[in-house]
């Protein structure tokens, strides 16, 4: 077993049933280890769209929101919806792959962008 997976076999076992986002190489195995142990994936156009939801989701009642998304462009492209859950205090679960070989076209500095 991989840690992706671990991770989306935790999450589902500790109530996690919804995740929103856009898949890409960086995220594919969270979230099919999400969607095997039960998760609803709710596959969104943009992934700022997909923040947007996990947002909303969670503001109505749906309890945490969780986001699942591409390391790089994928997680920049969401930023917008991030911070806005952010300053409403929305409880937002991100999930980012990281793209930690310098030379990757997907690699930026993520943990300072999204501080």
């Amino acid at each position: 077993m991989i840690v992706a997976e671990a991770v989306g076999r935790a999450l589902a076992g500790l109530g996690v049933d919804t995740v929103f986002g856009v898949v890409g190489s960086g995220n594919f195995h969270v979230t099919n280890a999400l969607v095997a142990a039960g998760a609803r994936y709710v596959a969104a156009r943009h992934e700022g769209g997909a923040a947007t939801m996990a947002d909303a989701y969670a503001r109505v009642g749906g309890g945490l929101g969780v986001l699942s998304v591409h390391q790089g462009p994928g997680l920049t492209n969401a930023m917008t919806g991030i911070a806005e859950a952010a300053k409403s205090r929305t409880p937002l679960l991100v999930l980012a792959g990281e793209a930690t070989e310098a030379a990757s076209n997907f690699h930026i500095d993520q943990a300072a962008m999204v501080a």
